[in-house]
């Protein structure tokens, strides 16, 4: 293995120096692991989704690309039918589409095998198939039962993992990757908690990675001595009573002892600690790093090949400094990358000022495709799209025109950027002291300080990009018609609603009381927490964020809180996020009392009427100082509306126009910006994504 400087000037030595895999060289240490990214849905083969989004990191600079997962054999059959189905051999032709696109801009790409054992679902085809496992076990993830697979079964899908591996090299790819992590079939075999075997497959350190090896062997033997073999494993359950570092290092040990294995990627969490895998912003920075370095020292004594980590490593600096101790070879920062994909150009540039960071909410990336959509991003909304909307599609403007943003929140930020990028020139109003609108206040939430990320790289990229922004401007309907802009953007955001409107409850537009003193919005409290008494009862209409990390916040201050939510569970949404585990372990140690299933009848004073939502009766009253009403926003539009007619081109975006999650609002932006929000090209229909036509050649090179 060979570490060669080819960046003299850099803030960033190590991290872009070349690192050789095998037979291959990467041309720096950032890499992005596999994620699944749900771009499969209609035939599981790679498309030109696939294609553009990796080629796009590729031109951003990246050093290697590892593929989301790939089905190895029928009985893989995972949570839906958006993963790619590595075992169709129609899907070479179109691999070697992919791989010549990361190729053509000095990028690696590695695929990434698995199968997906007792984490899939029987019915996710349009079939049924039986799950394999282990030992006969229900499954943490889809509460269905898995069959403990025989011999036979072992070596067939060994098997299909060569011939997968075969196919992957037929199309031109520098390597596969064997997904032995994260709960999946191998990992549940290198697992004392989901092994149970007693035959010579289980009971033992040797025996439990007999499989994993045995199938290692048969890849090897398939692709031959000169092709990557890489290995994902768990260096941590993460669950009670599971395998923890010292028993995972031991077992990558053995397996990196055969001699087959050309690199250790390192990573933690299973389905029964599924936030372990993806961890939101809550997680500690760095959280692996220390198990990572101790990994990388012990395969070290075994066999000089590479180890990479991941582990909430957001830090161009830190990751600098792991790469220089020798804590780990290559630093994998995925989606660091899947918010800005020029991320690498940006640190060997000196361009850190221009960079989107990751603000760690999986509300994008993870929560979408966990519903069966393809990822994206909040902060970049061309990811997933960049066919669409990729760094080569943004056309200048014919001529550069004045245009006028209100309004400095999320939504009017990405318009200004975007016009201004295009060569128009943007006078940004913004009425409070400064930029960002309600990520302010998201911001102010328990352990979603990375919400400020993004009014701070917006700002600095506007005033870059050479934006006229004025804070402390409010101007009315005759300034901004004197201004004589060619057209105008009504940005103006929304206000939180206060009258206990439930969608459980249409025909009640006011809950009587809330007019009351004493009833907040969450807002109000997160601008003066003083006025808040010491017992509170905050109504969740949310089902997220808002309404907990509001109830945590008041926690923290020493109050008194009763949470009472319109769901069947508390904070449902978080479960797409993965956010759920870790905030209800805040919030239980805390103190919280919560009561589901309910909702306010009215308020007198200060005693709250709840009824059960599902009888319809009244149920128990509760007393309190305060009443904090969690129950969404409603639309500024004044201004807009006293504009139309008076503006030629006139458009109203963000939470003016309707209040929506925090991407979908950034898109808008993002449409403005590019002129298409009046076009009929703003919808990308069904499957438009997903053709297979070639024609990356001539949109990137």
């Amino acid at each position: 293995m060979s570490s060669e400087n080819n960046i003299d000037s850099t803030r960033y030595p190590h991290l872009f120096s070349s690192l050789k895999i095998g037979n291959v060289v990467v041309r720096n240490r950032l890499m992005q692991t596999a994620h699944a990214k749900g771009f499969h849905a209609s035939d599981g083969l790679t498309n030109n989704r696939d294609i553009f989004y990796h080629a796009e990191r590729a031109k951003g600079g990246i050093g290697l690309i590892v593929t989301g997962a790939r089905h190895v054999h029928p009985n893989s059959t995972g949570p839906s039918r958006t993963l790619a189905r590595g075992n169709r051999p129609e899907i070479i032709e179109r691999d070697a589409e992919m791989v010549s696109a990361v190729h053509a801009f000095g990028g690696r790409i590695i695929a990434q095998l698995i199968h997906f054992g007792p984490q899939g679902r029987s019915g996710s085809q349009d079939d049924y198939r039986l799950l394999w496992g282990p030992s006969t076990m229900k499954s943490p993830a889809y509460n269905e039962w898995a069959r403990e697979m025989t011999k036979a079964e072992m070596d067939e899908v060994s098997d299909a993992f060569a011939q997968t591996a075969i196919s992957s090299k037929a199309a031109g790819f520098d390597g596969v990757e064997l997904h032995y992590s994260h709960g999946y079939l191998h990992q549940q075999f290198l697992s004392f908690v989901y092994n149970k075997r007693t035959d010579e497959y289980g009971g033992s350190l040797d025996n439990i990675v007999r499989f994993p090896i045995e199938t290692l062997e048969r890849v090897r033997a398939a692709v031959g001595p000169d092709f990557v073999i890489g290995i994902r494993v768990s260096m941590d359950e993460c669950t009670v009573d599971g395998m923890h570092a010292d028993d995972a290092i031991e077992m990558t040990k053995r397996m990196v002892a055969t001699g087959l294995v050309d690199y250790v990627s390192a990573t933690a969490g299973t389905y029964a600690a599924h936030a372990d895998q993806i961890p939101p912003g809550d997680y500690a920075e760095n959280w692996l790093v220390a198990d990572g370095a101790r990994m990388r020292k012990a395969i070290r004594e075994v066999r000089d090949i590479p180890m990479f980590i991941v582990g909430h490593i957001v830090d161009a600096d830190k990751a600098e400094a792991l790469v220089a101790s020798g804590a780990t070879d290559m630093v994998a920062m995925t989606r660091t990358q899947i918010a800005d994909p020029h991320f690498a150009n940006k640190l060997r540039e000196g361009r850190e000022d221009e960079i989107n960071h990751c603000i760690r909410c999986n509300q994008a990336c993870i929560a979408r495709l966990m519903v069966g959509n393809a990822i994206s991003c909040v902060v970049n909304p061309a990811a997933g799209r960049e066919q669409r909307f990729g760094s080569h599609t943004l056309i200048p403007a014919t001529t550069g025109r004045p245009w006028l943003v209100v309004g400095g929140g999320p939504a009017g930020m990405q318009a200004a950027l975007v016009l201004q990028q295009r060569g128009h020139q943007v006078t940004l109003l913004e009425a409070g002291a400064q930029l960002g609108g309600q990520l302010n206040y998201a911001a102010r939430l328990p352990r979603r300080h990375k919400f400020g990320f993004i009014p701070r790289d917006m700002e600095r990229q506007l005033r870059k990009a050479g934006v006229d922004i004025r804070l402390n401007t409010r101007w009315d309907a005759e300034q901004i018609a004197a201004f004589g802009a060619e057209a105008v953007v009504v940005a103006t955001g929304s206000q939180p609603l206060k009258t206990g409107f439930t969608s459980t409850r249409p025909a009640i537009d006011r809950v009587p009381g809330t007019e009351q003193a004493n009833v907040l919005s969450v807002i109000e409290v997160l601008d003066n927490p003083k006025q808040v008494g010491k017992r509170v009862v905050l109504f969740d209409e949310d089902g997220g964020r808002y309404a907990l990390g509001t109830a945590e916040f008041l926690l923290d201050r020493g109050h008194q809180v009763h949470l009472v939510s319109r769901f069947i569970s508390l904070s449902p949404n978080l479960a797409l996020t993965l956010d759920l585990p870790v905030n209800y372990q805040h919030v239980f140690r805390k103190g919280l009392e919560y009561t589901i299933n309910s909702w306010v009848r009215h308020i007198d004073g200060n005693s709250a009427q709840l009824m059960n939502l599902f009888t319809d009766t009244d149920s128990q009253v509760l007393d309190a100082d305060t009443f904090v009403m969690a129950c969404g926003h409603t639309p500024v539009n004044d201004l807009y509306t006293a504009l139309d007619g008076r503006v030629d081109r006139l458009y109203c975006i963000g939470d003016a126009q309707l209040p929506r999650p925090l991407q979908d609002v950034i898109y808008e932006g993002m449409l403005v910006g590019r002129e298409m929000l009046d076009s009929p090209d703003r919808f990308i229909e069904q499957g438009a994504l997903e053709g297979f036509d070639g024609s990356w050649r001539q949109a990137l090179l």
